[in-house]
């Protein structure tokens, strides 16, 4: 690259050498100040050996980043590189290497050689010591690291990527916004990739969970490595989850950040990555899937996966367990808070340059989220009080197919499952009507081909809800709850005798008042 075509002419380069999705998420949580620096010229190339590597080019492209073929990378000189993976060439490079974990330590065995430790099988080549420096985040690591050769020169400092959950802490309220999360308890399901992982022995446990927890009262989210992703393909991926998320699964999509969902979680349920360590880290209760059996190497991971309580078999969560202890966590991360400053002391030694100006670690930006409401839920009236006008009921809604054969079953009309809408006794209608008479002729209809269903719901442009019944009738309804809700009671209030001019509804998160007329 020449500096000819340079409107901005940097006193230094800086490669970026990414090879997996995993390894660009951590790397771009040390770049922000070399980013930023007028002095320096940051360029990125694809080590496109990993069989996870697959358009990474193109993520990186659309992010803004320049991108290098790995030849040139290699031909060219720079004067720093950073790499989160010791897999591929790096011994190419023709550029002091600051090599990092792309998780929270070295407590894996290799996948391509299980007698190896994933992060540390690259280090020497050819009987040189390839990197430059690595960067660990506890006195543990550094041990690791010279068992493997005593040459190899390590910097103790914070974990980066734990440094953004901590300073993500005071936009939690945004981030359960955006899982709809709101009056529930939010609880994250963390998978690492493989065999061993919470998603490779227990791919339905999501489905299990979303289905069985009361709806109104907790969310399910989840997210997956990005290996998981990039092997099986979205695709793949989204269609094993179907059903769970038709059933109200949160779900993290591929290529976005993770950590916006552990911020916003009230408990985690994991496996042996990275991300149990972060969410003890974290403060979160934390219940144990899957414990990565033979993949786990040593302390200090083994010893958290064995304090760690097991989810029950049958995936009840009446009781939350205690975050994980303070001392425990000690023993995984070395001063939370520090990174930026102990990394850029490093990268600027390397490149000779002054340090810029401090910068805190950023939280993260608000992400996506694939979110879809629930087309379905089994009603169970816990407690009804009734006057001569008023009523409170409470029920517990779940989106299980099959559950208390005291309870009631209520659909969308644009449930895909066509067995479970014949079998409902109460069906709302999941459309935006532009006016009463529409709405009116929609629901009608629908008893019409759905003679199992008492009634039929559906909102007028005014927000009124206008419902249906078997008999012929037709009433109104104001509401300050969702209209599944509002339906669960009016099928409630159709079977009453003596039916009461208002209905409070407790339904956690979609509790409010229910006005018939």
């Amino acid at each position: 690259m020449t500096g000819v075509w340079e409107t901005v002419r940097g006193e230094r380069r800086v490669l970026v050498v990414v090879r997996t999705p995993a390894a660009w998420g951590r790397l771009g949580d040390v770049l922000p100040s070399l980013l930023g620096d007028l002095r320096v010229q940051v360029v990125f190339t694809v080590d496109e050996g990993s069989v996870f590597a697959g358009g990474l080019g193109d993520r990186l492209r659309a992010a803004g980043a320049v991108v290098v073929p790995w030849g040139q990378a290699c031909r060219e000189k720079f004067d720093l590189a950073l790499a989160a993976s010791d897999n591929g060439e790096l011994h190419l490079l023709n550029a002091p290497l600051v090599l990092m974990p792309h998780g929270a330590g070295y407590h894996r065995r290799a996948a391509a050689d299980p007698t190896a430790v994933s992060g540390l099988a690259g280090l020497v080549k050819n009987g040189r010591v390839v990197p430059h420096t690595v960067v660990v985040a506890h006195e543990r690591q550094v041990a690791a690291l010279k068992s493997v050769d005593p040459r190899v020169r390590a910097v103790l400092t914070a974990d980066p990527c734990l440094d953004r959950i901590t300073a993500s802490a005071t936009h939690r309220h945004r981030y359960r916004r955006a899982f709809d999360a709101d009056g529930r308890r939010m609880v994250l399901l963390c998978s690492t990739w493989g065999p061993h992982s919470l998603f490779g022995t227990d791919p339905r446990l999501a489905e299990r969970l979303v289905s069985s927890l009361p709806a109104d009262e907790y969310r399910v989210a989840m997210t997956l490595h990005p290996n998981v992703w990039q092997r099986h393909g979205p695709l793949q991926v989204r269609a094993w989850l179907r059903q769970a998320s038709t059933a109200g699964l949160a779900l993290v999509p591929p290529g976005h950040d993770w950590r916006q969902a552990m911020v916003a979680a009230d408990v985690v349920i994991s496996d042996h990555g990275s991300l149990t360590s972060y969410a003890a880290a974290a403060g979160k209760p934390v219940l144990l899937a899957a414990d990565g059996g033979p993949e786990v190497v040593a302390p200090p991971l083994s010893r958290l996966l064995a304090s760690l309580p097991r989810l029950p078999p049958d995936g009840l969560l009446d009781t939350v367990p205690t975050p994980v202890a303070a001392s425990t966590v000690a023993t995984i991360f070395h001063r939370p808070g520090t990174a930026a400053a102990t990394m850029n002391t490093l990268f600027y030694r390397i490149m000779d340059l002054p340090l810029p100006d401090p910068r805190p670690a950023e939280p993260i930006p608000l992400g996506e989220v694939e979110l879809s409401d629930p087309t379905h839920y089994r009603t169970t009236v816990r407690d009804a009080s009734t006057s001569a006008t008023d009523a409170r009921l409470t029920i517990r809604r779940t989106t299980a197919r099959d559950g208390d054969p005291g309870g009631s079953l209520s659909a969308a009309d644009t449930t895909p499952d066509i067995a479970l809408l014949e079998s409902a006794s109460a069906i709302w209608a999941d459309f935006p009507f532009h006016s009463r008479e529409s709405a009116t002729a929609h629901i009608r209809s629908l008893l019409s081909r759905l003679p199992g269903a008492r009634l039929a719901t559906a909102k007028t442009p005014d927000g009124t809800v206008v419902a249906a019944l078997r008999d012929g009738s037709l009433i109104s309804a104001t509401t300050t709850t969702t209209l599944s809700a509002t339906t669960a009671a009016l099928h409630w209030w159709s079977t009453q005798a003596g039916r009461p001019r208002r209905i409070e509804v407790d339904a956690g998160a979609a509790s409010g008042g229910v006005e018939p007329r």
